[in-house]
């Protein structure tokens, strides 16, 4: 009897791709529709309703994506561009921001390179034409390793003037809306509407320092200020220590390409703004000694002083020869009455004035920062007299001169400290051992 029925026709097989393919597209429309309006990664912002979508913990894990929709809701003239340390670091309430022309926003995040902030440069400028911009560069930034992008960098959702807005929509905006990490963070977000933790972004980008530390079950607020200070240099030390796992190739190392370099970012970020009119600072970021010490020890002290010759050396060409004209930038990484800090003593829970730990410096050292960057007269004179120098080509030789007779003088003071130190980074290396 099968002998005897028709073959089915090619009009059926395109019946069912046609119903398939309209059920899948109702099933993505469905989603689109339902995550845009839940927002789980803050992109719109349409409807907040507590209890069901005000909370968003998604966009804790997903700052990058985040700050990219923020920054063209502020639509700041002024933005900060940096690492974790200026995005908790730096407010733009200070009064020497605040008093700028236009909003001001912080758009630092965490782990960030120089060719992201250059990239979100552009994107904060397409938005609105900028006025200010403050580059804060950490010391691992001044190096000719090439500068690339870190999990979590999505330049679908930046524009630019070859990724316009229409196409942002579709590939940037229309993509998240429909993917299944749309529709997982969206349930994710439903059930923990109620779990309290405290929303450490500020309205102005600033990540608060004072609530990101002190969360239920953070280690700063659970072992304590000095407990965490001695993780995060462990952390540190096994950044910077050298593996010595055998090579897979055995062929020639590729040559990094000068161009796409981390110093090489920071001209383009020169460059940029000064074609366009936006007048750019930038701060060399005061992270504690201990990293100084942890570079030092691990043979990298001298690449610091490197970078900062190359960093002004570039400035100076992008300024066309004319020192005058240069980029200023302030160093605010060497050895001073902030930077050499005492830590607390071992099993105390008392806090540091300056350091939530060796890396990030709180807000009141940024205000200092700031004042010392922005401001003059009476209120920069309330900076202490040896945080920050100007560095430039006549400036430079002098502050890294004065910078090393510092740190002799410190070593001498802070002998112990240091000891435990040497220690902790001998023993990271004992462990690199075959």
């Amino acid at each position: 009897m099968d002998r005897l029925r028709p073959p089915p026709s090619s009009g059926s097989h395109g019946g069912y791709a046609r119903s398939f393919l309209a059920t899948l597209l109702l099933i993505l429309s469905v989603v689109g529709a339902a995550t845009s309006t839940l927002d789980p990664f803050g992109i719109h912002r349409w409807i907040e309703v507590p209890g069901i979508n005000a909370h968003k913990p998604a966009t804790h894990a997903r700052v990058r994506m985040f700050k990219a929709y923020e920054v063209e809701r502020v639509k700041p003239e002024t933005v900060i561009l940096g690492s974790s340390r200026s995005h908790v670091g730096f407010s733009c309430r200070h009064p020497a921001l605040a008093r700028l022309p236009g909003p001001c926003y912080n758009l630092a995040f965490d782990g960030a390179t120089t060719r992201e902030m250059f990239e979100y440069l552009v994107h904060a400028n397409e938005i609105r034409p900028l006025r200010t911009v403050l580059l804060g560069l950490d010391t691992y930034h001044l190096s000719d390793a090439t500068s690339l992008t870190r999990p979590g960098f999505d330049a679908t959702v930046l524009l630019s003037a070859r990724h316009r807005r229409w196409q942002r929509a579709v590939e940037g905006d229309l993509r998240l809306a429909i993917s299944v990490d749309a529709l997982a963070s969206s349930l994710d977000m439903l059930r923990h509407q109620s779990d309290g933790e405290p929303e450490w972004f500020l309205a102005d980008g600033q990540r608060s320092g004072e609530l990101f530390f002190r969360r239920p079950g953070e280690e700063f607020a659970q072992a304590g200020p000095r407990a965490y200070f001695d993780a995060i240099d462990r952390l540190e030390v096994g950044f910077q220590t050298p593996t010595r796992s055998p090579s897979v190739s055995r062929g020639e190392p590729s040559r990094p390409d000068p161009a796409e370099s981390s110093l090489a970012y920071v001209g383009r970020i020169a460059a940029f703004c000064r074609e366009r009119g936006i007048e750019l600072r930038i701060a060399i970021t005061p992270s504690h000694v201990h990293q100084l010490e942890i570079s030092a020890l691990l043979g990298a002290g001298a690449a610091l002083e490197t970078g900062k010759r190359a960093l002004v050396r570039l400035l100076a060409r992008e300024a066309g020869g004319r020192p005058g004209n240069a980029v200023p930038v302030w160093d605010f990484s060497g050895y001073s009455s902030i930077t050499t800090e005492p830590l607390p003593r071992l099993g105390s829970r008392e806090e540091m004035k300056y350091y939530w730990d060796s890396s990030h410096f709180k807000s009141g050292v940024g205000d200092l920062v700031l004042e010392r960057v922005f401001a003059t007269g009476p209120v920069a004179d309330a900076v202490p007299p040896d945080f920050g120098v100007l560095l430039d080509a006549d400036t430079l030789e002098a502050a890294l001169s004065s910078q090393r007779a510092r740190q002799a003088s410190h070593r001498d003071s802070a002998a112990d400290d240091l000891a435990a130190l040497r220690r902790l980074v001998e023993s990271a290396q004992r462990a690199e051992l075959p």
